[in-house]
């Protein structure tokens, strides 16, 4: 079976299909149509699943890997500080900027080191 170079950078990313169609907006059943054969599918459905995993189909660039990865860490890392930070300030400890800048950066760098699967968790 031919792997398509869609279903390579989801394997990569670890990102399971349910994540990949949330974020793209894709219904998943056409979503892992497009992992085996992305012929016979709208257009509009195969770019913006090639946006998530980082390929530009319109220009036939692909974001590097790291960089994609990072990105999303960022997103997720920027959504458990603010839960936190809602957290601190309804005990009247909310965390200050630098704090905040610092606890982003932290589990950022957690969840790049640890699994994969947890960076496209719902937020």
């Amino acid at each position: 079976m031919n792997v398509t170079r869609f279903e390579k950078r989801r394997r990569f990313f670890g990102m399971p299909v349910p994540a990949l169609a949330r974020l793209s907006g894709v219904p998943a059943d056409t979503v892992e149509r497009i992992l085996v054969d992305p012929t016979g599918v709208p257009f509009e459905h195969v770019s913006a699943v090639g946006r998530v995993l980082g390929l530009d189909l319109f220009n036939s660039r692909r974001v590097p890997a790291k960089k994609l990865l990072k990105q999303r860490a960022l997103v997720k890392a920027r959504y458990v500080a603010k839960v936190v930070q809602g957290t601190q300030g309804l005990e009247a400890a909310a965390v200050d900027p630098v704090g905040y800048k610092r606890l982003v950066r932290v589990a950022a760098g957690v969840l790049l080191a640890g699994d994969r699967g947890k960076l496209w968790d719902e937020d």
